[in-house]
């Protein structure tokens, strides 16, 4: 349902995985192209059929939440005959089942359930409500190609979610209309291949996420220093001796990544910022890694006196074990 200016649209892929996520403001240029206020480079978006469903990532305010869904509920299912989604924990939590205004509501709305439920093929919008956090938790629950994003700010945090909530419906109606800026969010890659797995074929198949922000291997609950291996391309880059490494995309590049020394990236551009947490040697700096190479590789270090444990956007946290490999592809 979604379209650009562009003569080609990028397509998702394994080798360059992206998201959409609107913009409320932009100007048009002669080229057909879009650039935001800010200095973005964006593209227009333009939806050749109007959205058939919407998913709402919703804050945990759980007042606030029941006033945002009745709104929601009349602009998406009364006025634009959209069915709304949301998580089966709404529909289950006992404060807002109480709730006599959360009664006019559940009826109309469709639920699911997150790592059991294939939404792939299922949703046409998504708006998100909350801070940085609840975008991050839409990103991961669309593994394969992601739908536009309207992220609206409620949240702590609000880098990645530039929609104000007071003049909802108009924004909404807007972009509906196809008066937004669309640009595109890189996502990285990655895939856990355990040892074990590489001789037992029947095993379960290896960890395989998309993360829109970082992945951070640290030391977890050891008091030792980890030892972490770095490869590019297959050559042995260097061995990180200290609490960990993060490995950000430039949309994560400003958060994790930037409080541990990083440099902040464009989102336009197309690397892999590579950073260490409290190395133990101070000639080791962050490494931005362009997009063009085929493969980063991390490993625990066959001398590293404990294991590693990595996490996905703050979630799916795991254990790296000696003789695993875990590859990062943009």
């Amino acid at each position: 349902h979604v379209a650009c200016t562009e003569d080609k649209v990028p397509e998702c892929s394994e080798s360059y995985p992206t998201i959409w996520a609107l913009r409320p403001d932009h100007e048009e240029l002669c080229n057909g192209h879009t650039i935001s206020r800010s200095g973005e480079s964006a593209l227009h978006l333009v939806l050749i059929n109007l959205p058939l469903t919407v998913l709402v990532s919703q804050l945990k305010d759980l007042e606030l939440l029941i006033e945002l869904l009745q709104l929601i509920i009349q602009l998406c299912c009364q006025e634009k005959n959209m069915v709304v989604f949301v998580e089966q924990t709404v529909m289950d939590d006992t404060l807002l089942l109480n709730n006599p205004g959360f009664s006019n509501v559940k009826d109309k709305l469709m639920t699911f359930r997150d790592g059991k439920d294939d939404l792939t093929d299922k949703i046409d919008f998504i708006i998100c409500l909350g801070g940085d956090g609840t975008l991050l938790y839409a990103s991961l629950l669309f593994q394969q190609s992601v739908p536009p994003v309207m992220a609206f700010h409620l949240g702590s945090l609000g880098f990645l979610t530039p929609f104000e909530f007071d003049n909802f419906q108009e924004q909404v109606t807007n972009v509906l209309e196809g008066h937004a800026a669309l640009t595109l969010r890189s996502r990285l890659r990655c895939i856990i291949m355990r040892k074990n797995e590489e001789t037992n074929k029947s095993s379960k198949p290896p960890t395989n996420l998309l993360v829109l922000n970082e992945v951070v291997i640290d030391r977890g609950p050891s008091p030792y220093l980890s030892n972490i291996d770095l490869f590019l391309d297959g050559k042995h880059i260097t061995s990180v001796q200290g609490d960990g490494l993060i490995v950000s995309t430039p949309t994560g590049s400003t958060a994790y990544a930037v409080a541990a020394g990083a440099s902040m990236i464009h989102p336009s551009v197309p690397a892999i910022m590579v950073t260490p947490i409290c190395p133990h040697s101070l000639s080791f700096r962050p490494i931005v890694v362009p997009a063009g190479v085929v493969q980063l590789l991390i490993s625990v270090s066959p001398d590293s006196r404990n294991t590693s444990w990595v996490s996905f956007d703050g979630r799916n946290r795991q254990e790296l074990f000696h003789g695993d490999s875990f590859f990062i592809l943009l």
